[in-house]
């Protein structure tokens, strides 16, 4: 029942989130990430990078995190986690990956929502299954904007 509840909570974070409550930043949620996974019994492996983020990066990936770690909890069935940042090249590379069932199920609207907001700040998202689930966001640490050309 710990399982559930933490889920549960999980996703009211989400929900709360999404209709405009504004998180403590990246590190407040990693920190949340590991304590929800560690409650469901998964086993948390980190290696989170500073990263030059702007504050619209950072709420985006904060975002990114918590729906990730919520299907882990809610639908993986997984015993570990991996959760990376890095940077490769001009782009953050936030990974969420997990040794769970990795259904290639329909994209939800979590997953929808995620992808979308990268997107408006030019980033990316990429889903595979094929041993458990890992998610793969890029997002350029430039900033957007038009480019400028003569």
């Amino acid at each position: 029942l710990d399982v559930e509840h933490t889920s549960r909570a999980a996703l009211a974070d989400v929900r709360e989130a999404i209709t405009g409550y504004r998180g403590q930043g990246l590190a407040a949620e990693l920190i949340r990430a590991r304590k929800t996974l560690e409650t469901a019994g998964i086993t948390v492996n980190s290696d989170i990078a500073e990263l030059p983020l702007t504050p619209a990066q950072e709420t985006v990936l904060a975002l990114a995190l918590r729906e990730a770690v919520t299907n882990v909890v809610r639908h993986a069935h997984a015993e570990s986690c991996r959760v990376k940042l890095a940077r490769e090249r001009e782009q953050a590379t936030l990974e969420i990956a997990d040794d769970g069932r990795g259904e290639a199920a329909p994209e939800g609207n979590g997953l929808r929502g995620m992808r979308e907001r990268l997107e408006a700040i030019g980033g990316s998202l990429q889903r595979r299954t094929e041993a458990g689930t890992c998610l793969i966001i890029h997002l350029p640490l430039a900033p957007v904007g038009p480019s400028l050309r003569n």
